[in-house]
């Protein structure tokens, strides 16, 4: 067992995505991204729509955290984005500030769309989870009730994020027009497009049309 700092944390849990509430988030930090901003989306529930405080607390903890993960350019191109794909961006935002789900997504999801069985399940998770705590002691130190709300989260985020097939249950490449997916390509994180179950000969057609 490895003693060195966990890179892990199961933070996200508390906010899952929260697509409605990020919209909020970005548009109050854009206009004013500071303590005083952040104060009040703590203390005033008319914001969020969240009444307990401490409820409150934690999401806007969260959100902010992924607020500052990207620059202020990513968001402002985020709020002129349609729905899906600013759901799309907002899964590629989480992957970015969570090592844990970017481990989930490149380490266990990928592979599983690439076999026979395209179906993720909680057990699968919890598995990956065992995986990590073999060298990891904060991982490790988690509950089964935290290890069970991680995988729980992590599937819920994959459906929000249109990577799951609601009616059969499997993993799916989201389905987004090429112009989606450009600004991937032109930023030089493939890795993503990748991830998300796109295949190769999409991804060599978009590098050709983003020249």
């Amino acid at each position: 067992m490895k003693t060195t700092t966990s890179t892990y944390n199961a933070s996200f849990t508390a906010a899952s995505m929260m697509f409605n509430e990020t919209l909020v988030v970005v548009q109050m930090l854009l206009e004013e991204n500071s303590t005083s901003t952040k104060k009040r989306l703590k203390e005033d529930a008319q914001y969020l729509k969240i009444q307990a405080t401490s409820s409150r607390e934690r999401v806007t903890t969260e959100l902010s955290k992924r607020f500052d993960t990207m620059p202020r350019s990513f968001w402002e191109i985020f709020m002129t984005l349609p729905e899906d794909q600013q759901k799309f961006a907002l899964f590629y935002v989480i992957l970015k500030t969570y090592r844990l789900l970017f481990e989930f997504q490149v380490d266990l999801a990928l592979p599983k769309y690439n076999s026979i069985d395209r179906v993720l399940c909680n057990g699968d998770v919890l598995m990956k989870i065992s995986e990590i705590a073999a060298t990891d002691e904060l991982v490790n130190s988690w509950t089964e009730q935290t290890r069970q709300k991680i995988a729980s989260c992590y599937i819920t985020i994959l459906k929000q994020a249109g990577l799951i097939n609601h009616s059969t249950g499997e993993l799916m490449p989201p389905s987004l027009s090429d112009d989606a997916y450009i600004q991937y390509v032109r930023s030089g994180e493939l890795w993503f497009l990748q991830a998300c179950f796109l295949p190769q000969y999409k991804i060599e057609q978009l590098k050709r049309v983003s020249l």
